[in-house]
């Protein structure tokens, strides 16, 4: 036996037998199947209106340092963001992005004889990191309408629950849990269970009059509020950050300090840190993109609808169709590259007959609205 092979069967089972997260095609590996004539990358939900000004300027500053390491707490961007959140630096630990960051609690708080209770169609992150750490993540259907079951959720936990997962709004399906459904959620669960909101898309929901504001849980410190939560939010989407792999948890202080202590060193780089304290700075790009991805999300809203197309109404900056089934939605996802549209098909996530669309530039939902009407199959 080679030494290769030996240590290839060596790979603990659980890790031979992980289906690693795969990524949306990117523009190079479309042109290169497909050649089109043009491209709308419309598959990862990252902000199609950029970032902000200042962000490349502030990025130089920091390169002519990057012969040093960054700062190992990133002080000076939990100072910016506690002052943006109104809390204290001590609730705050930052990572490179949700995924990392849920890897980072799955190691520091659960083990494989504990649970984690969530959705069955949400961020396959959770379910790749709980997997990696051997930990069991129960799953509970959707609702008919594709949103958070929140009453079921709450009936799963058990004695070895341990957290509860709730990505709002979620990913793939654009859905929100509301303020009451929040409410209900946390009376439900014992103290001893960490409640965790994924709050990758806040930006973008905070118009919808039924979403929760969460912040308050943390910051107001209030006893009649479940004491034992979880904010997780990303520089990714909203700010338009994804290449720098920025996000952070927002905590009770003893939490994070927990966290702190089996965090990957000099992590996020100092690159990234500089690209978060520019972004945090111009609320004028942010309230701006927002409101451009709003408009542009009403309005493609409005296409399917009269088109017959279905769809779930969202509360981010992406929007879910429903194909009649999934060989329909494969058909469908093929021909959209074909005619140079990258989109999300949805059986990773749980909804075989889904298809998920960022919202773009006007540009990009012209090319991808001709692209629907010459592809789409009535169902």
């Amino acid at each position: 036996m080679s030494f290769e092979r030996d240590i290839l069967e060596r790979i603990p089972p659980h890790i031979r037998g992980l289906k690693g997260y795969v990524p949306g095609k990117t523009i190079e590996e479309v042109v290169a199947t497909y050649q089109p004539d043009r491209i709308s990358k419309l598959a990862s939900n990252e902000n199609r209106w950029g970032f902000a000004p200042g962000v490349s300027e502030a990025v130089g500053r920091a390169m002519q340092v990057a012969n040093n390491y960054p700062s190992a707490l990133a002080n000076t961007l939990r100072a910016s963001l506690s002052t943006k959140l109104s809390c204290t630096q001590e609730q705050l630990v930052i990572g490179a992005g949700s995924e990392s960051l849920l890897g980072l609690l799955c190691r520091t708080f659960f083990g494989p004889e504990d649970e984690i209770v969530t959705a069955s169609a949400t961020f396959v992150g959770l379910n790749i990191q709980a997997h990696i750490h051997q930990i069991p993540v129960i799953q509970v259907p959707l609702t008919p309408d594709y949103r958070f079951d929140v009453g079921a959720i709450a009936a799963s936990v058990n004695e070895r629950t341990r957290a509860v997962y709730i990505a709002n709004p979620n990913n793939p399906t654009g859905t929100i849990i509301t303020k009451q459904e929040l409410a209900m959620l946390m009376s439900s669960l014992p103290e001893q269970v960490m409640l965790i909101l994924d709050e990758a898309y806040v930006e973008f929901a905070r118009e919808n009059p039924l979403y929760p504001d969460s912040l308050p849980i943390i910051t107001q410190a209030n006893t009649s509020i479940h004491p034992n939560t979880l904010i997780l939010r990303t520089f990714s989407k909203a700010y338009g950050l994804a290449s720098f792999r920025v996000g952070y948890a927002l905590g009770p202080a003893e939490l994070i300090q927990a966290l702190w202590k089996t965090k990957n060193t000099f992590e996020p780089s100092g690159i990234s840190e500089a690209a978060a304290i520019s972004a945090l700075e111009d609320d004028h790009f942010l309230i701006n993109s927002v409101q451009r991805t709003r408009e542009a999300r009403q309005d493609l809203e409005a296409f399917l609808a009269h088109h017959q197309i279905p769809y779930v109404p969202s509360s981010a900056n992406f929007v879910m169709l429903l194909a009649p089934d999934e060989a329909q939605a494969l058909r469908i996802t093929e021909s959209l590259l074909h005619l140079g549209v990258i989109v999300r098909q949805l059986s990773p996530f749980g909804i075989s007959n889904g298809i998920r669309i960022t919202v773009g530039l006007e540009e990009e939902m012209v090319h991808l609205k001709q692209a629907l009407e010459s592809c789409w199959l009535p169902g």
